[in-house]
């Protein structure tokens, strides 16, 4: 009986090749035994602020981050000369870094592929976060727990004086982006509300580069230029002598204009 023709394509494998092949399965399959099925790949949760908490979540991250330090306290000998005060939880300040520490170090060691050298950046911050937990944080806490005299949220003189402050203070003019002024604004060192530069001008305290070029003011022995909703004192040494070297130029040539203008009216001629 004639058998049907076999259209399945045979594939000759050389000794070699098989063996090679078993070799890399058998290896594969130990490998795979050693270390244990391959964990899923997961995103951890990103490191949330503790204001954006619900409080049973505070509660959770709390009790999460008490048990970490406890950990890492006994693990990293810290008692040793108390190198993490016993005071930590009453330092806003190393909470916040103590919290940082712990998502960084989750972050190294339950990577896929963990790297030697972020885990020794880890350890380096962490010494030197204890190093400013002792003199910085907690500096005077050996013989008992002090805490801050007062918070700046509650102290009304402390708030009025950062909000006068000027943010932009030893930035060269020419490197302020011009736009809205902050509502409220006053004037001060480097910042003049159009106002009262008007009135700088009308006293001619404030004189412009020339006759023609009035948007660069002469004022208080330094150059202002406009900006930022006002007048912008220049800080620039660099741009202050050529501004300086600009007005002596714009007054030859102003003067020289004057000059022929009166030619002309001594002449009877238009001006």
């Amino acid at each position: 009986m004639t058998q049907p023709p076999d259209h399945t394509a045979k594939v000759h494998v050389s000794v070699p090749v098989r063996l090679s092949l078993d070799t890399g399965y058998r290896d594969q399959h130990v490998s795979t035994l050693k270390r244990g099925p391959r964990k899923p790949r997961h995103r951890r949760p990103r490191l949330v602020e503790w204001h954006r908490m619900d409080p049973t979540q505070r509660r959770t991250s709390w009790s999460e981050l008490v048990a970490w330090v406890t950990w890492l306290h006994d693990r990293y000998e810290l008692g040793v000369e108390e190198r993490l005060p016993y005071c930590w939880a009453h330092h806003p300040g190393l909470i916040e870094e103590l919290w940082a520490l712990k998502a960084w170090r989750e972050e190294i060691y339950d990577a896929d592929q963990p790297s030697g050298q972020a885990a020794r950046y880890w350890h380096a911050e962490l010494r030197q976060t204890m190093h400013a937990a002792i003199t910085f944080y907690a500096a005077g806490c050996r013989a008992g727990h002090r805490g801050a005299d007062g918070t700046a949220a509650e102290d009304p003189a402390l708030q009025r004086r950062w909000q006068q402050a000027d943010p932009a203070a030893g930035i060269p003019a020419h490197r302020l982006i011009a736009g809205t002024p902050a509502p409220g604004r006053r004037d001060g060192y480097l910042f003049l509300t159009p106002a009262t530069m008007d009135t700088h001008r009308q006293n001619r305290t404030a004189v412009p580069l020339s006759t023609t070029v009035t948007d660069l003011l002469r004022h208080d022995g330094s150059w202002w230029v406009p900006g930022q909703g006002g007048w912008l004192r220049v800080t620039d040494p660099e741009l202050a002598h050529r501004l300086d070297q600009r007005r002596v130029a714009l007054a030859l040539a102003d003067r020289s204009v004057e000059h022929r203008r009166a030619g002309r009216t001594a002449r009877g001629g238009p001006r």
